[in-house]
């Protein structure tokens, strides 16, 4: 197994019973994002959160964390067309380099209008060796089931519904000091698409969404005792809302769409000893409440080409409902602990922070495709403005200062201006990669150059007394800074022989922090992926083998 843990290597063997030839219903597990839509915005390089695995790719995605850049998660929501009234795949998987297993299961069955989905995944994961021999204390065991329905009551109008459970247990994070003992994540979606036939719009969509986390984490569980017991304990809950009408003027397709949200974090630090009792207020009952307006627009100006653009107005309005409350750690330890998150603000950025920021933000995107038969070129230029997430501007992290991370709530919201240039090139016979009719030899290549100048750009750093930092006991703070990213995208499709392809994708990213002139934290420089895939395909079952090899590198947080 050693050898077999030097390479990140993934089978899957899949077998599907169609019992018609009729093309099956496709729920819509989300409602449809924005043409200027700043949410999916590059963060950071690391995730948060494990990424979801939906309908899609539930019996296939790879359990591990995904590259940087990947397709967000609400542009890819819709599963696989099928082609059967009833369908059932099942899969099974290992990867050597975590000491990963996996099985799934996803069904489907249409009747008349309607379309039900059902899946279920699990996950095991163990600590392994690296290339070194050293233990890498990486581990989790996750249940995902998922449950999508769709009715069609009208030849235009269709009503979808999604939901989703997501449970992980015995969470061991490597290199990191504390370990997710349980967390739960929930999702909930309603979508509805109506076409009037009369009236102002000529198609209608309304759509609802609900996504609750809830976690416990601690340094006690699964791992020996230190000199402090530390445990996390978090409740998260963020709904939106959108409608959307679509309307002709001419040559011109024009869409107007309201959208907004509620989002609510809790996340707390308890210690267990040598005392017990209320650490800190991670993130003190913050709320951001949302409402965006964005109006957009599409034209042919001449043959082959398509001119879209389009205007977002964001007001959005965040608070922090337990800024002033105390932590109550006692004994030796509560000078450190016990300061609530307004002192804390007030003692690194400066007095009278206010707790409840107001934000208009004002984004927009001008986008042009020209195509030369199968192929296309396209320039993308946009204005992207997000308003900081709620650790940016409300972290209250008391303590050491190994533990201290402060939010600063009156960061400013980052404006991204974004210049893109890419392609697709398709070979005459491409139709799709390891399609059915898919021609040996066929290919499709697709790439990008863009760089992004950014105004307030929120970085995470160390307080060592910089400008607007009071002070300097290395504790993680947030600055707005200017900032630049470039970076260069290739991805290769190649349809090797009848059921064997490859696919080959790269990226690199350059990015500076042009106030300080230093580099920017966690910018991975180089990423991509690897794979080779296999599927032979009879009337009644199919097989599908996949081998991967992803690699990634990601500098620290600065010194």
């Amino acid at each position: 197994m050693g050898k077999a843990r030097e390479a990140v290597v993934a089978v899957y063997s899949v077998f599907s019973a169609c019992v018609s030839a009729h093309a099956g219903e496709q729920p819509k597990l989300f409602p449809s994002p924005t043409f200027v839509e700043p949410r999916f915005l590059i963060r950071h390089a690391g995730e948060d959160l494990p990424p979801l695995m939906l309908l899609p790719d539930i019996a296939t995605a790879a359990p591990l964390l995904p590259p940087r850049g990947t397709v967000p998660e609400e542009l890819r929501g819709v599963p696989r067309r099928v082609a059967a009234k009833s369908d059932v795949v099942v899969s099974g998987g290992y990867e050597g380099a975590g000491d990963i297993a996996t099985a799934a299961a996803l069904a489907h069955r249409e009747a008349d209008a309607s379309a039900l989905w059902g899946a279920a995944r699990g996950d095991r994961v163990r600590p392994y060796r690296d290339g070194g021999g050293g233990r890498v204390g990486y581990a989790y065991d996750r249940l995902n089931t998922q449950l999508a329905a769709s009715h069609r009551f009208a030849p235009d109008s269709r009503l979808s519904l999604f939901g989703m459970r997501d449970a992980y247990h015995d969470g061991r994070i490597p290199h990191y000091g504390v370990d997710v003992t349980d967390m739960e994540r929930g999702l909930a979606t309603a979508v509805l698409d109506h076409a009037p036939g009369s009236g102002w719009f000529d198609r209608i969509e309304a759509g609802v969404s609900v996504a609750t986390t809830a976690y416990d984490a601690d340094n006690v569980s699964l791992r020996g005792k230190g000199a402090l017991g530390l445990a996390y304990d978090a409740d998260w809950i963020v709904s939106r809302g959108l409608v959307r009408g679509e309307f002709a003027t001419g040559a011109f397709r024009n869409a107007v769409t309201v959208d907004a949200g509620l989002h609510r974090y809790l996340t707390v630090m308890d210690t267990r000893f040598p005392g017990a009792g209320r650490a800190s207020w991670r993130l003190p009952e913050v709320e951001i409440a949302q409402t965006g307006v964005t109006v957009s627009s599409t034209v042919a100006p001449a043959p082959g080409d398509t001119l879209s653009a389009g205007l977002r107005l964001d007001a959005v309005q965040s608070r922090a409902g337990a800024a002033h409350a105390m932590p109550s750690v006692p004994g030796a330890t509560a000078a450190a602990f016990n300061l609530s998150p307004q002192t804390l603000w007030e003692a690194y950025y400066g007095p009278n922070r206010r707790n409840d920021p107001v934000d208009l933000n004002l984004s927009g995107r001008l986008r042009w495709q020209h195509a030369v038969g199968d192929d296309a070129i396209h320039l993308d230029v946009r204005r992207l403005v997000r308003t900081p997430d709620p650790g940016e501007r409300f972290f209250g992290g008391s303590g050491p200062a190994a533990l201290i991370q402060v939010g600063n709530p009156e960061l400013s919201p980052e404006a991204h201006h974004r210049l893109e240039v890419g392609g697709t090139m398709k070979s005459a016979r491409w139709s799709g990669h390891l399609s059915p009719t898919a021609a040996p030899g066929s290919f499709m290549l697709s790439g990008n150059v863009s760089h992004d100048h950014i105004s307030d750009f929120i970085t995470a750093d160390r307080a060592r007394g910089q400008a607007g930092i009071l002070k300097a006991d290395g504790g993680i703070v947030y600055r707005n800074v200017d900032a630049y990213l470039t970076g260069i995208g290739a991805e290769g499709r190649l349809n090797v022989a009848e059921g064997l392809g490859a696919r080959l994708r790269l990226g690199w990213t350059r990015g500076g922090n042009l106030t300080d002139g230093r580099p920017l934290y966690q910018i991975p420089p180089l990423e991509g992926e690897a794979a080779v895939e296999y599927r032979r395909s009879k009337a009644r079952r199919r097989s599908n083998t996949a081998a991967t090899w992803p690699w990634r590198r990601a500098p620290p947080l600065p010194p």
